[in-house]
């Protein structure tokens, strides 16, 4: 998969776990930086000199020296999700980028695409592995001329939520003690890609997202599947241990009351499974048997549901989408269609003649 930024040619995609340090204005401008003044969630900027650009990511204490020549241009966009960080970087130059995240701090990369030499850490990176930023000892990353990066930074305080979703995460210790390599499935890989971008295109297109709690939730926990996906070993990824028919109608029984006592709140499955004390695996084991679909498709029919009945009342389609947790409008015009064989503008119009909205 090859994105397109500031005539990028290779990307790579960073996903780290750090706190990250505090946001600044909105701009994008020469100088890319900021004059102190507290972010917005989502900001983009452009930076014509390398290392000011280092100092735009933030949480990665890191330096950036231009190794080839030409006049320097790079862009970052950013968004900030309850502690999330979520950001696409391009530059036109070759690049040495040295830093280290905080002690105990999980930071990972992916690449998208490379059309020059690489190295992590001295070592040649390819398209099928994911590199690991963690360690006291700090990294290292030679990039090509014209390379994108894409990036999630999670506060360490979230670590947890990795480890109760996946049996080889539950000592988080091990990944975080040295910068280094490893294999990903190639299907975690593209849905870590797609992620990154979807969610930097629906901050940038759709604001109010960022002042809806259920987007907020439905957003980052799409993050932490990811990670768990990334970072799964062939332990995660084989079946559970079966339970008995009863104990599997039984616990997805206390999901489905956990969802309907609270239709407010910003429920996601990273949610369940904290609460529940089981894996990310187990809970979808037993939904596919008991229900035959996923924890995921049970909660996303829950919200359209929702929706179709706060059609009635909304102000608009996005109004009622956003405050349903839905933070891709195109997927879920889609979504809302399959289901309900109409689009949602159809039904709002039905409950509001006099205003006939499209969606």
């Amino acid at each position: 998969m090859r994105l397109s930024l500031a005539g990028a040619n290779i990307a790579l995609l960073f996903i780290s776990v750090a706190p990250p340090q505090q946001q600044g204005e909105d701009i994008d401008e020469d100088d890319g930086r900021s004059s102190g003044a507290a972010r917005p969630p989502y900001a983009s900027y452009r930076c014509m000199d390398a290392q000011e650009q280092a100092g735009v990511l933030q949480g990665w204490n890191q330096r950036y020296w231009q190794l080839s020549r030409g006049a320097f241009e790079g862009r970052v966009k950013a968004l900030e999700i309850d502690g999330a960080y979520v950001f696409l970087e391009s530059a036109n130059r070759t690049l040495l980028q040295r830093g280290a995240l905080a002690p105990g701090a999980l930071g990972v990369a992916v690449p998208l695409h490379l059309a020059g030499e690489a190295r992590f850490c001295g070592r040649p990176c390819t398209l099928d592995q994911l590199y690991v930023y963690s360690g006291e000892a700090g990294f290292e990353f030679c990039s090509p001329a014209d390379h994108q990066v894409a990036g999630i930074a999670l506060p360490a305080s979230d670590l947890p939520l990795l480890s109760a979703q996946a049996a080889a995460l539950r000592r988080t210790t091990d990944l975080v003690s040295h910068a280094h390599t490893r294999r990903s499935r190639p299907e975690a890989l593209d849905q870590a890609r797609g992620l990154v971008v979807s969610l930097l295109q629906a901050a940038a297109q759709t604001p109010a997202l960022l002042h809806s709690d259920h987007a907020r939730a439905q957003a980052k926990d799409a993050i932490i599947a990811t990670l768990v996906d990334l970072l799964a070993t062939g332990e995660d990824a084989a079946a559970p241990q079966p339970l008995e028919v009863r104990a599997r109608w039984q616990l997805v029984k206390r999901a489905r009351e956990r969802i309907a006592a609270h239709p407010e709140e910003p429920i996601t499955v990273a949610t369940l499974c904290a609460e529940l004390g089981i894996s990310r695996r187990t809970l979808q084991y037993c939904f596919r048997d008991v229900l035959g679909i996923s924890p995921l498709s049970y909660l996303r029919a829950m919200r359209l549901n929702g929706v179709r009945a706060a059609l009635q009342t909304a102000r608009s389609v996005t109004e009622a989408a956003v405050n349903w947790g839905f933070w891709h409008l195109g997927q879920f015009s889609a979504d809302y269609r399959a289901m309900f064989g109409e689009r949602p503008s159809e039904t709002f119009n039905r409950h509001h003649p006099a205003l006939q909205r499209d969606d």
